[in-house]
């Protein structure tokens, strides 16, 4: 038990200091972030819901990592790791004595206490061996694992370099920082288009922008008149500056989201300085408040034209100098729309009351176009993965104790011959199923989300099949790889738990065959129903007629009843392969335990498929009747006013 204890704790401090490591800037050499790297950690480059769904996966392969190393410290010293010198000497492999018998992928209950959530996934089946509970890693190897992957303890180069590689990874697949800088740079290529408002700024203050700032403008470009190789993207500049300045900096325009507006005041701070210093330079260069610009005394030759080429340098460095925080006020709405700061303002009833609030704040909301309204781009796509993964895994879940609590009981005593004990046999299915089903469709989901993300994703409802299918069996090929992966190491480290940690090398390779043989074919059902989900949202963001029909309870019905006929199979083909390798070579033919266990794995993963597509189908569909409802809720209001009783 203290082994036990240990091996979670350790758990615990990676999870503890895996925030922080994942918060790391990754991005240092970035053009566009060089100026404000040091005030933006990746956590704020991005919606905190995407950063969180990145974080997951980063703290995920972590712990696997983590728990990996637990299992095999006798690996460190080959890694370039520091040799522990405790625990297994060698990799596990079953006794040479042990028989072989039909194993179906459940362990029933026994004197073990750890029977009750290890699952041995291979043909092979040992002794009872009576001792206390031990998961067989020491806890001094667990703490010493979890202090070296915190960067607590010396490290060694691999491990770091391979974090380094998985956090650069999570950051990607997230937009970090890639997203609010496309942003961005979408923005630099527009035009504020303030001019036109200019006419009456000296009459008031114009889109809340100060008279004095309008007059600044019209002379700094009088005054760099035949200074600047490109004068109309310095007035450009200054516009964008002096109207951001006034709307967000000064705070003229009210924004929501005020907790996550504090996270970014340092950086409003860093902005508002650099744009008095910018303001100081431009008036004292163009003698702005003198009456006329700095002129320097008249001279001839040479010397005028080093005094000459002089002055232009200036401008030109003040106008570079004006052009950068022109870029990074522009990164600053990009993080004010992904964190929801500035949203779009609800129609006024009064809008006379507060006239150039409105005419301000709706010149924003066009200068920021497609940004605030990303349901309007032509290459927008939500991916529902949050939605669709919580229904999916929960449904999966609790299919697997509503079976291993009725026709489970009968699988079980079909392949042991008497009954199981309920609470190991409820806990030997739930691990089951989160390793054969819940694994590959996390991967699966995460995948087509960092292509939607990418815009590299193609819909298999729209594209041509060319084009989908290759996406398709590379998704179902990696989200097996992992589950086959997963399951196969946590059946090595439990045979090498209960059979003793000696072998050679032929002997680990005749074991890493037998469970290949016989835990590989299982995860398969996974990786097609991950698939089937990935279709069906696809289809779904493709607006599919089998999606429309009604009552909308009907294609939810036939999606579920697809997808069962498809695990059914996909269920029954897998329990025959894996039935074949139990056997002998000799073995011309299954038995009536093995045909039967082909049925109840057909009908298992036929149960699984309906659940799990019925219920995210009907989810899907609630979304679009939600949103529905939603603009013809709104709409009739202004298109169409309710009358009055005198009408």
């Amino acid at each position: 038990m203290p082994n036990l204890v240990a091996l979670l704790f350790g758990a615990a401090i990676v999870l503890f200091y895996s925030y922080g490591r994942f918060n790391r800037v990754t991005y240092e050499g970035g053009r566009q972030m060089e100026r404000l790297v040091n005030l933006l950690s990746p956590d704020k480059l991005r919606a905190r819901r995407i950063v969180m769904h990145a974080y997951a996966c980063y703290a995920l392969i972590l712990l696997i990592i983590y728990f990996f190393l637990c299992a095999y410290a006798e690996l460190l010293p080959m890694l370039g790791g520091p040799d522990l010198s405790i625990g297994a000497s060698k990799l596990p492999v079953p006794s040479v004595d042990a028989p072989v018998a039909i194993t179906t992928g459940f362990t029933p209950g026994s004197n073990s206490a750890a029977s009750t959530w290890m699952q041995p996934l291979s043909t092979i089946v040992v002794p009872s061996v009576v001792r206390d509970f031990d998961i067989g890693i020491d806890a001094s190897v667990s703490l010493a694992i979890a202090l070296i992957m915190v960067g607590l303890a010396p490290s060694f180069p691999l491990l770091g370099s391979f974090e380094d590689w998985m956090r650069s990874a999570a950051h990607r697949l997230a937009g970090i920082p890639t997203r609010v800088i496309g942003a961005s740079e979408d923005l630099r290529r527009k035009d504020l288009a303030i001019s036109a408002d200019s006419a009456s700024s000296l009459e008031k203050n114009s889109l809340l922008i100060p008279r004095s700032n309008w007059e600044r403008i019209d002379h700094y470009q009088a005054a760099a008149k035949d200074q600047l190789s490109e004068p109309e993207d310095f007035r450009l500049d200054l516009e964008l500056i002096f109207s951001v300045s006034a709307w967000i900096l000064d705070r003229k325009l009210k924004l929501a989201n005020a907790p996550a507006r504090e996270r970014f005041q340092k950086l409003e701070e860093e902005l508002s300085k650099r744009r008095d210093q910018l303001v100081v330079d431009l008036d004292e260069r163009s003698g702005y408040g003198s009456g006329a610009a700095k002129e320097a005394p008249v001279s001839n030759g040479a010397a005028d034209a080093s005094l000459g080429e002089r002055k232009r340098a200036t401008w030109e460095r003040l106008a570079s100098d004006a052009d950068d925080l022109a870029d990074d006020l522009c990164i600053l709405l990009a993080l004010y729309v992904e964190h929801e700061i500035i949203v779009v303002s609800p129609a006024t009833a009064d809008e006379a009351a507060a006239h150039q609030q409105v005419v301000a704040r709706k010149k924003l909301e066009q200068f920021l176009g497609a940004l605030l309204y990303p349901h309007l781009s032509a290459g927008y796509r939500r991916s529902y993965a949050t939605l669709t993964a919580l229904w999916a895994l929960g449904t999966v879940l609790f299919v697997s104790l509503f079976w291993s609590l009725l026709p489970g009981r009968f699988e079980s005593e079909l392949v042991w011959g008497s009954p199981v004990n309920v609470y190991s046999r409820t806990l030997t299915y739930i691990f089951y199923a989160f390793n054969n089903y819940c694994i590959p469709m996390i991967v699966t989901l995460a995948l087509r989300d960092a292509g939607m993300q990418s815009r590299r994703w193609q819909n298999m409802r729209e594209a041509h099949w060319t084009s989908w299918l290759p996406q398709a069996v590379l998704v179902v090929f990696v989200s097996w790889a992992v589950a086959a992966v997963f399951v196969m190491g946590l059946q090595l480290w439990k045979t090498g738990l209960d059979t003793g940690w000696a072998a050679g090398d032929q002997g680990l390779s005749l074991f890493l065959q037998l469970s290949f043989e016989y835990n590989a074919p299982t995860a398969v059902r996974g990786a097609v129903l991950a698939l089937i989900v990935a279709f069906l949202l696809d289809a779904w963001l493709a607006r599919a007629l089998s999606l429309s029909l009604q009552p909308t309870y009907l294609s939810s019905l036939i999606w579920a009843v697809g997808a069962s006929v498809v695990m059914a199979v996909c269920g029954g083909a897998t329990r025959y392969l894996t039935s074949w390798a139990t056997k002998p070579a000799t073995t011309l033919s299954l038995d009536a335990i093995d045909r039967g266990l082909v049925v109840y794995s057909a009908m298992f993963s036929a149960f699984i498929g309906f659940v799990v597509v019925f219920c995210v189908t009907a989810a899907l569909l609630n979304q679009r009747g939600g949103a529905e409802r939603f603009r013809s809720g709104k709409t009739p209001a202004r298109v169409a006013p309710r009358p009055t009783p005198a009408e």
